[in-house]
């Protein structure tokens, strides 16, 4: 993906679809010493999105495998 496809992505108001249980799934994740947040996708468009700052003791937790 493009940096400007990226961009776009980001600073447009996201459509969300509905899951079909048939189909397979894709997740993307990432985290950092601040907080933490991920994508459910079906065939290239978003099902949910979720995110959260890490609280005060979680930041002493490693964001590797």
């Amino acid at each position: 993906m493009s940096f400007q496809e990226l961009k776009r992505r980001l600073t447009t108001a996201p459509v969300l679809v509905l899951p079909d249980a048939k189909e397979p799934f894709e997740v993307y994740c990432d985290a950092s010493k601040m907080g933490l947040g991920g994508v459910l996708m079906q065939k290239g468009k978003v099902v949910a999105y979720a995110s959260r700052q890490l609280k005060t003791h979680e930041r002493n937790y490693p964001t590797h495998d």
